[in-house]
C-alpha cells in the first residue's frame, strides 16, 4: 500500500500500536463531536492529494480536504470535529463501559480536483465509552477546587517562561462546576521561543482491573498570541494524548482553543505516578509579551 495513516508519532515500518479513544459520558451534550491528530504518509513515487473522512454505525463524519504531499513525505493535521453522533445513554453502557468501532478512510488523489482516485487506506479505530457516574466505578479521587484551593495540583515551567511564570490561580471566569476552577499563566519572554508549561500532580492509582483518569480542560492564548500549538495528557512527562502539532505552520494543525476539551486516559493499577496537562504555544511577538492560559475543572480518577 503506497500511502498509509496512523494515530501516533512512531515511525514505519515498526508497527502502529494499538489506539483506542476513552470517552465519558457524564455532562457530555446530546451531540458528541469526534477530534483527533492523525499522521499519513505518501508512500508513492509521486505526488499525491489527500482526503480523510471515516464511517461508524451512528456517526457523521466530514470530508476534509488535506492538500497535496509530496512523494516520500508524511504530515500530521489536527482534525477538529471530523465526527459527530448522538450521545450514547447510560442504559447503553451496561456496567458502565462499551466499545464500538469507526473506520477512518484515508485517499489519495493524483490531482487537485479530488476525482483521479489511486489509492484507499482504511484504519479502524475503538471507541471505548465509560459512564464514570455508573455505580459499577468507584470514584477514588475528585478534584474540582470547589473549597477554593488547587487541591494538589502545581504549575510548572519546562521551557522559556518569564521569571515568576507559570502561575497557578483558583479561577472563576470558565468553571464547569460553580464556583472555581484551576488556571494556569503562562508568559513568553521578549524574544521569540517555545514556549512549555504545566499543571503537574503525584497520584497513587487504586489495584484495581480498569483505571480511568477524567480530565475536562480549556486553553487560549492573548489576543496578539499565534495560535497554541500542542496539548498532551501525560503520565510521567509521557505523552498519552496529543492534540494539535508542534512547530505547526498552518492554524488547521493546531488543537482547538478556547472551548473545554474531556479527555479520558487508562492508567496502570497499583503506581505510583505523576499526570500532567501540558502546553505548548509560540511567542512570536518580540516586542509585546505573550500570554497563554489553560484552564481545568472536574478532574476524576475512576476504577473497577
Amino acid at each position: 500500500m503506497s500511502i498509509e495513516l496512523r494515530l501516533s508519532d512512531v515511525d514505519p515500518p515498526a508497527s502502529e500500536p494499538k489506539r483506542t479513544i476513552y470517552r465519558d459520558i457524564v455532562n457530555l451534550p446530546s451531540t458528541v463531536k469526534l477530534g483527533l491528530t492523525i499522521r499519513y504518509f505518501n508512500h508513492d513515487d509521486v505526488d499525491l492529494y489527500f482526503q480523510i473522512t471515516g464511517s461508524g454505525t451512528g456517526y457523521t463524519f466530514g470530508t476534509v480536504n488535506l492538500g497535496l504531499l509530496a512523494s516520500g513525505a508524511n504530515a500530521y493535521i489536527n482534525l477538529d470535529e471530523l465526527a459527530s453522533r448522538a450521545k450514547p445513554s447510560a442504559s447503553d453502557l451496561p456496567n458502565g463501559e462499551k466499545e464500538e468501532n469507526i473506520t477512518l478512510i484515508l485517499k489519495g488523489y493524483t490531482d487537485g480536483g479530488y476525482t483521479n482516485l489511486k489509492w484507499t487506506y482504511e484504519r479502524i479505530v475503538t471507541v471505548h465509552w465509560i459512564n464514570s457516574a455508573d455505580a459499577a466505578f468507584t470514584v477514588d479521587e475528585v478534584d474540582n477546587f470547589d473549597d477554593g484551593t488547587a487541591q494538589g495540583w502545581a504549575a510548572e515551567n519546562i521551557a522559556n517562561n518569564d521569571t515568576g511564570f507559570p502561575t497557578l490561580a483558583i479561577a472563576t471566569d470558565y468553571v464547569l462546576s460553580t464556583p472555581y476552577s484551576i488556571k494556569m499563566t503562562s508568559q513568553g519572554p521578549l524574544a521569540t521561543a517555545q514556549v512549555e508549561s504545566r499543571i503537574k500532580k503525584d497520584f497513587t492509582t487504586p489495584n484495581k482491573s480498569k483505571v480511568f483518569a477524567i480530565f475536562d480542560v480549556r486553553a487560549s492564548g492573548n489576543a496578539i498570541d499565534s495560535p497554541l500549538e500542542n496539548l498532551q495528557i501525560r503520565k510521567d512527562a509521557s505523552p498519552l494524548v496529543s492534540l494539535g502539532i508542534p512547530n505547526a505552520t498552518t492554524t488547521g494543525h493546531k488543537f482547538p482553543s478556547d472551548r473545554w476539551i474531556r479527555i479520558v486516559v487508562p492508567l496502570p493499577a497499583n503506581t505510583t505516578l505523576t499526570l500532567d496537562v501540558y502546553l505548548l504555544f509560540r511567542d512570536t511577538q518580540p516586542s509585546i509579551k505573550t500570554v497563554a492560559y489553560a484552564w481545568m475543572d472536574d478532574f476524576k480518577i475512576i476504577s473497577k
